[in-house]
């Protein structure tokens, strides 16, 4: 079942950085190397999690899956916002759901028009999706 996992995209590799970042944790071997497997063991979940949303919209409506995608899309920043409260850090949570919005409105939606108009000339969307994740 691992090697399924593994194999099922040349990215999950990323995955055995998971243990590498406990480790470093555990042995101490400062916060730069910590930092740097976490990272690495975020890609591929990113994409698992991204995955899952996916499959489970194909089994229901458009309105229904745009609220998954939107809901498990920003996991991340919901972890970081209650680990950060329940630490009384209000200055990280701002600036996380700040670089969210951000993210998710400039740089996300400015892609899209950038690689959608290079390969079409005229772009088409699904009005109800757009109005569910606004």
């Amino acid at each position: 079942q691992c090697h399924r996992v593994l194999t099922f995209s040349r990215i999950n590799w990323l995955l055995l950085a998971m243990p590498l970042a406990i480790i470093s944790r555990a042995a101490e071997f400062g916060d730069g190397p910590t930092f740097v497997f976490s990272m690495l063991a975020l890609i591929p979940q990113a994409q698992l999690l991204g995955l899952f949303t996916e499959q489970i919209a194909l089994y229901t409506n458009d309105a229904i899956g745009g609220l998954l995608n939107a809901t498990f899309g920003n996991l991340t920043e919901l972890i970081i916002t209650v680990i950060a409260l329940r630490k009384n850090m209000l200055r990280i949570v701002q600036v996380s759901l700040l670089g969210s919005i951000l993210s998710n409105c400039l740089l996300v939606l400015g892609s899209a028009f950038l690689l959608g108009g290079l390969r079409f000339p005229v772009m088409k969307f699904n009005t109800q999706m757009a109005t569910t994740n606004t």
